[in-house]
């Protein structure tokens, strides 16, 4: 395995530096920046390199127009020509010709060399005695001093005008007229068909011959557009050949060719060649880098797959000396190593750079060693982190770990307002640092150092901003699912759950104390349901077996009685027998009731009921019983009706109840009062009496079964009726509440009216 690590590191250096070869040649191809359409779709005639050079040579054609005039006479190069008029002093006009301004020359040691430029430095101006006017030069007929001064040259200097001009003249015939080009032309001035001018490096050439050479360009006096088949037309042709015109008519023209087959040497082959040159070189850069990419991803791939079976194959433990190191120090080291090696290399490698490449590409060089320097130390540092991150000691060996680890121990235990206070505290500072920070660079220095580390100031700044935001949402979500749960375990639901995967610190505790909570209020609940559903079926079976006996007792005492024994004691047992048997009966059938009525398990019929006429119909049943005990019923009661949905059986019994319990608990001879009231939309029912016996109790716990006002238990009653009343209302939607202050004893029944 390690033998095919090295062979993989030695293969991503060379495909390493196939990308610095491609990126070399691309970056030094003088096509650089145009992307990499030119290759397929431009050739050279289309660049702007070959417009600036037919625009040159166009330039130089209309002056070899003005060159011919001035040196020429009868197609000939005339040296007798004057050339320029001078005003030597007061009354001393002269005219100097070619040939003296050219001997003048030589006299100063200037000559013209082989690319046919002046050789020797400009003759400065003289001290004013030997500067003479100048009133005319052939060069520049149309010349306008734009200040007094500007008129005023030493014929030395002119003589080194003169000869620039004559350079420039032999430049072009040299070039044009001399010797074979690929650019051919014609300028036509025409007065009369024998009076006109023509200017050319070509003869008996067409327009059509012209244009079938290559790219063109043809212009007339009387067209007012220009034919050309180049990409980018030059500009100001038109004027050129205008202000050359002799003639005062638009009877001229000009035309200008390249022969795009290049059969002479010359600029525009050159050129081309050196255009599909660069080509080939792009295409060589291009395919260069691909090839190193490709390489260097597949390399890469690899040493990461045998990085991961490396670890996997030792172990954690076999790590290396600098791979347990914690992460932050190592790459702090590495980062320290890169830059001691660039700052070494500014003094070493930089100076062999220097020796292999001109000072244009120093920089490039330099930059790329840089590169390289640091794409080093990266992928050394990557290989590291990863051979920790498969051996699991990234996270839990960094320093970053050890510190949170040992903060938690003062942020752990504390309470919630504690550690905000801490948290924002912190934040508060880092952010007030952070900005004097970034407030000093700015008003103190403007170069490019400072405006760097301002940027990363203010990317730190914005991303612990955005951290802290991210936990201060992530904490508001944690109390959301915190209140959700709490909602839903509030509403019944306590087999609900809060998934405490995401969720960490002080809330992940509390989340998993509310599971807690809620896995014991479900137990809880589930235990009362089974005990209450056992003592339901226990109070069924036990009632239903004592009412078969009971039964049999009933119809054994009314047998006995049918006998009609006259021994009186006989007939006092069987009236204490019959009395208690029938107590016994009522508990057994009131126990059932009640186990039914507390467990929902009855069928209701509802209905519109007349709660104040039930109300009336009760008085009148009881009427007679309550006079028995010399109770005064006293009701006050509603006109109008008070419709209810209600069921009338079962409620006729939580009524039956509430009467029978004034009737046996309320102080003899004394009043019941009975009251029917709308409160906003409830029907209200009161009954209030005085107890006959001490109420030493709570008004709820009379609702308990088996509880009674009498606690001496004298009287008779199971102690079930209010639990009944209290069920039944509750099971048809009303509400059943007691009052007792004293011995006064309040039942308050309210059901909502119907509209």
């Amino acid at each position: 395995m390690k033998k095919k690590k090295e062979a993989a590191i030695f293969l991503h250096v060379l495909f390493s530096l196939f990308i610095v070869i491609g990126v070399t040649i691309m970056y030094n191809n003088v096509h650089y920046g145009e992307g990499i359409r030119w290759i397929t779709q431009e050739t050279y005639e289309d660049t702007p390199a070959f417009t600036r050079q037919f625009k040159s040579d166009i330039d130089e054609i209309f002056n070899y127009v003005k060159y011919k005039e001035v040196f020429e006479t009868d197609g000939k190069l005339d040296y007798t020509k004057p050339i320029v008029q001078v005003t030597e002093g007061p009354g001393m006009v002269k005219q100097y010709t070619v040939d003296e301004m050219i001997r003048r020359a030589k006299s100063l040691g200037l000559y013209l060399n082989e690319q046919f430029k002046v050789s020797g430095s400009r003759p400065a101006s003289g001290d004013g005695n030997l500067d003479v006017r100048v009133d005319y030069r052939a060069y520049e007929p149309d010349f306008q001093a734009a200040e007094p001064g500007d008129s005023f040259l030493s014929l030395d200097q002119l003589s080194y005008e003169v000869l620039s001009h004559l350079g420039n003249y032999y430049s072009f015939y040299y070039r044009f007229i001399q010797n074979p080009s690929n650019l051919k032309f014609e300028v036509r001035y025409e007065n009369t068909d024998q009076d006109f001018k023509l200017y050319s490096n070509v003869a008996g050439k067409t327009l059509e011959d012209f244009k079938a050479m290559g790219k063109y360009i043809y212009v007339t006096g009387e067209a007012l557009y220009v034919d050309s088949n180049l990409t980018v037309v030059p500009k100001n042709i038109s004027s050129q050949l205008e202000n050359r015109n002799p003639y005062n008519n638009s009877n001229y023209h000009m035309v200008a060719v390249v022969d795009t087959s290049y059969p002479y040497t010359d600029a525009y082959t050159k050129a081309a060649a050196d255009y599909e040159h660069m080509r080939l070189l792009f295409i060589i850069g291009i395919i260069s880098l691909c090839l190193g990419i490709l390489g260097c991803m597949a390399t890469l791939y690899s040493l990461v797959s045998l990085t991961i079976q490396q670890v996997r194959s030792q172990g954690p433990g076999q790590l290396g000396t600098m791979d347990r190191l914690p992460g932050e120090g190592f790459l702090l080291l590495l980062l320290a190593a890169a830059a001691l090696t660039v700052f070494v290399s500014r003094f070493l490698a930089y100076k062999i750079i220097h020796l292999f490449l001109s000072d244009e590409q120093w920089y490039y060089g330099e930059l790329v060693l840089q590169v390289l320097i640091y794409y080093t130390s990266g992928l050394i540092g990557a290989l590291s982190l990863l051979k920790r991150y498969q051996a699991e000691t990234l996270w839990s060996g960094s320093l970053t770990f050890r510190i949170l680890k040992n903060m938690s121990l003062y942020v752990k235990d504390r309470r919630f307002t504690a550690r905000i206070m801490l948290f924002y505290s912190l934040f508060m500072v880092f952010n007030t640092v952070m900005i004097l920070a970034f407030s000093f660079l700015l008003f103190t220095y403007g170069n490019l150092a400072s405006r760097i580390l301002m940027a990363a100031i203010v990317l730190v700044f914005l991303a612990l901003n955005f951290l802290v935001f991210h936990q201060m949402y992530k904490n508001a979500w944690e109390t959301d699912q915190i209140n959700e749960a709490l909602i839903n375990i509030s509403q019944g639901q306590t087999a609900y759950k809060i998934n405490t995967e995401k969720f960490n610190g002080k809330e992940r505790e509390l989340a998993e104390n509310i599971n807690h909570i809620s896995s014991g209020l479900e137990t809880a609940l589930q235990e009362k349901v089974r005990s209450e559903r056992l003592k339901a079926d226990l109070i069924t079976n036990v009632s239903h077996d004592i009412k078969t006996p009971l039964t049999s007792i009933i119809n054994y005492v009314d047998l006995i009685k049918r006998e009609q024994i006259q021994e009186p004691r006989v007939q006092g047992y069987l009236e204490v027998l019959e009395q208690k048997a029938q107590r016994l009966k009522t508990l057994t059938e009131d126990l059932v009731e009640a186990s039914k009525a507390s467990s929902g398990n009855l069928k209701l019929e509802m209905t519109s009921i007349d709660f104040v006429e039930l109300i009336h119909q009760t008085n009148g049943e009881f009427e007679e019983k309550f006079a028995f005990r010399h109770l005064e019923l006293v009701s006050s009661l509603p006109d109008e009706s008070m419709l209810i949905e209600a069921d009338g059986r079962y409620l006729w019994r939580v009524l039956e109840n509430l009467y029978n319990n004034a009737f046996k608990y309320a102080m003899e001879r004394s009043r019941v009062y009975v009251d029917m009231k709308r409160e906003e939309d409830m029907a209200v029912f009161t009954m209030k009496n005085i107890s006959e016996n001490p109420l030493n109790i709570q008004a709820d716990e009379l609702t308990e079964r088996f509880v009674r006002g009498d606690v001496a238990r004298t009287t008779e009653g199971s102690g079930l009726g209010i639990s009944i009343a209290k069920s039944l209302t509750e099971l048809q939607d009303g509400t059943f509440k007691l009052y007792i202050d004293g011995d006064l004893f309040k039942a308050e029944v309210a059901f909502p009216i119907k509209k």
